[in-house]
């Protein structure tokens, strides 16, 4: 199969570099629109939290919060659900509950230390 008459297409290396941006740190509102519990490499769970920035310049992209659930994060993590609005009797729940959590508007900040970011959880915000 001859792919040649697609050259011009692809362009030079120089042309493939990325123009994405990370949204930068700050205090964004933001909203719930991706979620997913999974195994972190660790093989503990994790909770990915993918939040679409609601507001400002930033509208539209995308800021990304995983947790991982350890019995040292456990708190933290208590504290982030409860800032979402989600009350658990039992923790083994959150799994079938994670669609209550869909749509959840948020206050966040995005901190970058080093080669590392956090997001944080101040408050529920409805729009």
């Amino acid at each position: 199969m001859d792919l040649s008459r697609f050259n011009e297409s692809v362009g030079s290396p120089k042309t493939l570099v990325r123009s994405y941006v990370e949204v930068p740190d700050g205090r964004y509102r933001a909203q719930i629109t991706d979620l997913e519990l999974g195994l972190a490499s660790t093989g503990n769970p994790i909770l990915k939290y993918g939040l679409r920035v609601s507001m400002g310049e930033f509208a539209g992209r995308m800021i990304w919060k995983r947790r991982v659930i350890t019995v040292n994060t456990l708190r933290f993590m208590k504290k982030d659900l409860l800032t979402c609005g989600l009350l658990l009797d039992r923790f083994s729940h959150l799994g079938r509950r994670l669609g209550e959590l869909q749509g959840v508007g948020l206050e966040v900040s995005k901190v970058t230390k080093g080669d590392s970011s956090d997001v944080y959880f101040h408050r529920r915000v409805v729009d």
